[in-house]
C-alpha cells in the first residue's frame, strides 16, 4: 500500500510526499505540491498494483489534461522553476491555438490530426506553431507519465522553424524623426535607448538612485516586467554600464522634462507612476513609430542600432557584449551583427603584412618578442 506524509521544504514551502513500492518491489517516493496530485497518484500506484500489467489509466480529453496541467504549471509544480508571469500569458496564448483538440481524447489525438492543426496555425503565426507545438509535447510527456496512451509519432513531427525578423539599424536622423514625435516628458528615451543599448524594461527601470553623474554610469540591477520591478533575466544583464557626457546631459535634461513621480523613475508615465512597457510601446512607441514612416519598428531595433553604431565606432567585440550585458565574451555579437564588420578581415591581412615587411631585417622583428623565436 501506498502512504501520503507532509513535509515543508528548506524555503518552507509544503509538499506532499507519497511513498510506495513498484513491482519490482523496490521502496519508492514521489515529491507533490498540491495534496490533489498526491491522492491521484497514490490512487493510481494502488490500481496499478491491483491490476498489474492490465492496467491502463481512464481516458482522458485534451482540454481536461491541459487545464490539469496549467493548474499545476502556475504555480510553479510542472517545471523546476515557477514561472514568470509572461511565460504564464505565453503558455495560456498557446493552449488557446490547441484549443481544437479539447474534446479529443488523448489516445485519440494522432500524428496527422496534429500536423494538420500546426500547419493551420503555421499560415498566419509561424513562431506561433512552434511555440504550441513544444507545449503540446510538454502536456503530452506530463499525460504520459500519469498513465494516458500517446501516440508517440508526434513527438517526431518537424515544424519548420520561422524565419528571424530582420533588426532594423536607424540613422540618427531616423532615430531624431522618432523623438520628435514623442510626448516632451518621455522623447529622450529614444536617443538614451541608443546610446545605452538598454532593453526596454531595463531603461524603464531606471531610478536617479541608479545613475552616477559622477564617474558616468549606470547601474542595471532590475527592470519593469509585468508592472513590478524585478530582477534582470539573466546574471550577465544585472550589471554596471558606462555612458559619455552626452548621455548624462540627456539625463540631466530628462530629470527636468519628465513628470513629479516619487519613485525617482527617470521615464515615469503622465501620472509619474512606473511607466508599463506594453503600456509604453502601445500608447507612446508605436504611434511615433508609425507616425514617421516606421510602423514594424520595434524598441529592441534602437538596441540592435546601438550595436551597430559602436561596431561603425571600432568598439572592440567584448566591450559591445559587456555593455548589452551578454555573457558570452561576444559571440552572439557576432553572430547576430558579424556582418556589420565589412572589410575587416581584409584590413587584418593588410596589418599583418604591414608589420611583417614594414621591417627590414629579421632581427627587427624579432626584437619586437624579445626572444622569442617566430621561424
Amino acid at each position: 500500500m501506498a502512504s501520503i506524509s507532509a513535509y515543508r521544504t528548506a524555503k518552507g514551502e509544503k509538499r506532499y510526499e507519497v511513498r510506495y513500492w513498484d513491482t519490482a518491489g523496490k521502496h519508492r517516493s514521489r515529491a507533490f505540491s498540491l495534496h490533489k496530485d498526491a491522492q491521484a497518484f497514490k490512487l493510481d500506484v494502488e490500481r496499478k498494483r491491483q491490476a498489474g500489467i492490465l492496467y491502463q489509466a481512464p481516458a482522458e480529453r485534451f482540454g481536461d489534461i491541459s487545464r490539469a496541467w496549467r493548474e499545476r504549471f502556475v504555480v510553479g509544480a510542472a517545471g523546476r522553476v515557477r514561472p514568470r508571469p509572461k511565460t504564464i500569458r505565453t503558455a495560456e496564448d498557446s493552449l488557446r491555438y490547441l484549443a481544437p483538440l479539447n474534446d479529443l481524447a488523448i489516445e485519440c489525438i494522432r500524428r496527422p490530426i496534429v500536423e494538420d492543426l500546426l500547419a493551420d496555425i503555421a499560415t498566419h503565426a509561424p513562431r506561433r506553431a512552434e511555440m504550441s507545438f513544444s507545449l503540446l509535447k510538454r502536456v503530452l510527456k506530463w499525460s504520459e507519465d500519469r498513465g494516458q496512451q500517446v501516440d508517440r509519432a508526434i513527438y517526431g513531427i518537424r515544424i519548420a522553424t520561422a524565419d528571424e525578423r530582420e533588426p532594423r539599424y536607424l540613422t540618427w536622423e531616423e532615430a531624431d524623426e522618432l523623438q520628435s514625435w514623442m510626448p516632451e516628458y518621455v522623447r529622450r528615451i529614444v536617443p538614451v535607448g541608443i546610446l545605452t543599448m538598454l532593453r526596454r524594461g531595463e531603461i524603464l527601470g531606471v531610478r536617479d538612485r541608479d545613475v552616477d553623474f559622477a564617474t558616468g554610469s549606470i547601474a542595471v540591477f532590475a527592470q519593469r516586467q509585468d508592472g513590478e520591478r524585478v530582477k534582470t533575466k539573466t546574471r550577465a544583464g544585472r550589471r554596471t554600464i558606462d555612458v559619455g557626457p552626452q548621455v548624462l546631459k540627456l539625463l540631466r535634461e530628462q530629470q527636468l522634462a519628465r513628470p513629479a513621480t516619487s519613485d525617482g523613475y527617470l521615464f515615469p508615465s503622465p501620472s509619474g507612476a512606473p511607466f508599463d512597457g506594453d503600456n509604453f510601446f502601445a500608447r507612446v512607441f508605436k504611434p511615433a513609430a508609425v507616425h514617421a514612416g516606421m510602423p514594424d519598428l520595434t524598441f529592441h531595433d534602437l538596441r540592435h542600432t546601438g550595436a551597430s553604431l559602436m561596431i561603425a565606432a571600432g568598439c572592440h567585440v567584448k566591450v559591445i557584449a559587456e555593455q548589452m550585458g551578454h555573457s558570452d565574451g561576444g559571440a552572439l555579437v557576432l553572430r547576430r551583427y558579424g556582418h556589420l564588420y565589412k572589410g575587416a578581415r581584409r584590413q587584418a591581412a593588410i596589418a599583418l603584412e604591414s608589420h611583417v615587411f614594414k621591417s627590414r631585417r629579421d632581427s627587427d622583428v624579432r626584437s619586437t618578442y624579445g626572444d622569442m623565436q617566430l621561424w
